[in-house]
């Protein structure tokens, strides 16, 4: 348990780090700083911002709640978790200076294999688990997407190693890697530890059938809906397998209704504003779903794939909204903060609402930009959110320190 806190403490504190290298892209759009190069420090971004904010925070959850008591003190797990933690480190202080260069690229290749250690004996645990609930299959399948999305940074490799110019594999390559993270690894863990905690806190002992259709249509989406990123190569058995991807995403969200009602969320969220912070994520969820499914129209497609305010409009959906929200939630739940005191909560209500502004702002200038109307004001707006979304993230780290030390 000492384990699973400090892991906390340190995932929180990488969310400040990403949210100021947030801050700091949004600044280099307004100001001329031109010691800093924007294309690597996004790379440093998103690179840190997935390996040492959301995959540390999820494994550390997984660990310390998924995997069978016997086997949760494994030093194995602590190993791999330092691992990813010191090359997110190493991918932090050298993608800024070098983009990717030969220092980058050793410290992402060797967090790609950390996860890889972890993930070969986290499936060994929990496959010892006798009549899986839908949590553990959510889980088994979430850390094979993790395993599977690796396919995309090693294609890249490759094609950067041998100067090819194929423009089309480097996109497909991208849009791997990204779908196996967003609409797999990150979108199954959270539904892996929610199913978890209903599974442990009030749900009944026979899990309720609407919840296995759900946990199966959703697992059974991920390969699919793949293809709704490659409509753009107009071919006939793309378009086919894309159908299919959004026919069981829909299919997840009626589910998804329908479980609604047998969840006990007073007793998994005790505290009104974790309940809000999984609305939210919930929403988020939803959202995503349907713009997802949306994609099938040339329209939308265009926009969610061309526009650039849509495509991070997107992305951040998804990770602040549905998954940066459902580990705060989690985090109030389990008792990381202590949520009665006010400053705990004017942290969270910050942080929650910088990120609502900037999704606000960010789909306000996507619809702006399909009518052709542009105005330099939002970048203005988003650097505000971006500092928002600083400040909460601080507030975070002083509320837990504070939480802590009480």
């Amino acid at each position: 348990m000492k384990n699973k806190q400090f892991w906390i403490t340190t995932s929180l504190v990488n969310l400040c780090i990403v949210a100021l290298l947030g801050f700091t892209l949004r600044s280099k759009i307004l100001f001329p700083l031109n010691f800093i190069n924007y294309g690597n420090l996004i790379n440093a971004h998103s690179h840190f911002a997935f390996g040492g904010w959301l995959t540390l925070a999820f494994l550390n959850l997984f660990t310390h709640t998924l995997v069978p008591l016997p086997y949760q003190q494994r030093a194995w797990y602590q190993w791999m978790l330092w691992g990813m933690f010191f090359t997110a480190v190493g991918m932090l202080f050298s993608f800024p200076f070098q983009g990717y260069g030969p220092i980058a690229i050793i410290f992402s290749t060797l967090f790609i294999f950390f996860t890889y250690g972890y993930s070969w004996v986290f499936i060994k645990d929990i496959l010892t688990v006798k009549n899986r609930p839908p949590a553990y299959i959510l889980a088994f399948v979430s850390i094979i997407c993790l395993v599977i999305s690796s396919a995309g940074p090693f294609t890249l490799a490759y094609l950067m190693a041998s100067k090819s110019g194929n423009a089309i594999l480097f996109k497909d390559a991208i849009y791997f890697y990204l779908h196996f993270q967003y609409n797999g690894f990150f979108t199954l863990a959270v539904f892996a530890m929610l199913f978890f905690a209903a599974n442990t806190t009030g749900l009944p002992n026979k899990v309720p059938v609407i919840t296995k259709w759900f946990t199966w249509l959703l697992c059974a989406s991920v390969l699919p809906s793949f293809f709704l990123t490659l409509l753009w190569h107009s071919g006939n058995w793309e378009r086919t397998l894309a159908i299919l991807g959004a026919v069981l995403i829909i299919g997840c969200l009626i589910c998804l209704f329908k479980v609604g009602s047998t969840f006990p969320i007073r007793h998994i969220y005790r505290s009104l504003i974790a309940r809000w912070l999984w609305f939210l994520a919930l929403f988020s969820f939803v959202i995503k779903s349907l713009l997802q499914t949306g994609t099938l129209f040339p329209g939308l497609g265009n926009a969610v794939f061309g526009l650039r305010p849509v495509i991070i409009g997107f992305l951040h959906l998804v990770f602040l909204g549905l998954c940066t929200f459902y580990i705060l939630s989690n985090y109030i739940s389990t008792g990381a903060f202590t949520i009665e005191k006010r400053f705990v909560r004017s942290a969270i209500f910050v942080f929650a609402g910088a990120v609502i502004f900037q999704e606000t702002i960010l789909l306000i200038q996507g619809v702006g930009l399909l009518l052709g109307n542009a105005s330099p004001i939002y970048n203005w707006l988003l650097w505000l959110a971006a500092i928002g979304l600083f400040v909460g993230s601080f507030m975070l780290v002083v509320a837990r320190l504070k939480s802590r030390e009480g």
